[in-house]
């Protein structure tokens, strides 16, 4: 009886790692066949240039830069005090002398200071919001970084002293990393490349299919 439980348990645990497995296995194909097959697209949201398309459009992005925080006094207060008068029988003092220590400035702390409309083309990264535009050419990438974990990606170019910082939400990490690197394939002409390097893992990943169990005996 306990073996029969046993089979009929690692059966079960199979068929979910197949399902998790085959999910995962067409997810990257897929990726394989938007890297072969698309070369972005028009859009009339943005003005574009001469041979660019769209590769990646993403409403409702936080533009994210660095506030100073709140600051505040640090040490002690010397002097006196001295009547003033009263109020009610209850005596009134005013506190005289100087304040010794020194204002520490808050630590900065990102703040979005804008929303708006995120757009990947093959030659740059544009944000347009109700208060700011940002433009970062992949000409004068420096380079960029992703934080899946938040979902949010820096951009560093040689024109801006500060990097633009983009939030998009952890949800659509993958989706626009894989954009923004087909993007950026597209402009430097390594797309083969790139599409090699999909097809290798792919490959890797259809070599792990789940092995079945014996199946359960009844």
């Amino acid at each position: 009886m306990f073996k029969h439980h046993q089979e009929h348990r690692a059966y079960q645990e199979y068929q979910a790692n197949l399902a998790a497995w085959q999910e995962q296995r067409d997810a990257y194909a897929n990726l394989v066949s938007v890297a072969e097959t698309y070369a972005g697209e028009s859009s009339p949201d943005i003005m574009l240039k001469p041979g660019e398309a769209v590769y990646a459009t993403v409403t409702k992005v936080a533009l994210v830069e660095d506030r100073q925080g709140a600051g505040e006094w640090k040490g002690r207060s010397q002097g006196f005090s001295i009547p003033i008068g009263s109020i009610h029988g209850r005596s009134i003092r005013y506190r005289v002398g100087s304040s010794r220590g020194h204002f520490q400035q808050g630590a900065p702390t990102p703040t979005a200071i804008d929303v708006g409309t995120a757009f990947i083309t093959n030659q740059r990264m544009v944000f347009q919001g109700g208060k700011q535009t940002r433009e970062c050419l992949f000409a004068k990438l420096v380079g960029f970084q992703h934080d899946d974990a938040t979902g949010q990606t820096i951009f560093s170019v040689s024109n801006r002293q500060k990097p633009t910082c983009i939030h998009y939400g952890p949800d659509l990490s993958d989706w626009f990393d894989f954009r923004l690197d087909l993007a950026i394939a597209h402009y430097r002409g390594t797309v083969a490349a790139m599409l090699e390097g999909l097809k290798a893992d792919l490959a890797a990943l259809e070599a792990s299919v789940p092995v079945p169990p014996p199946p359960p005996t009844d």
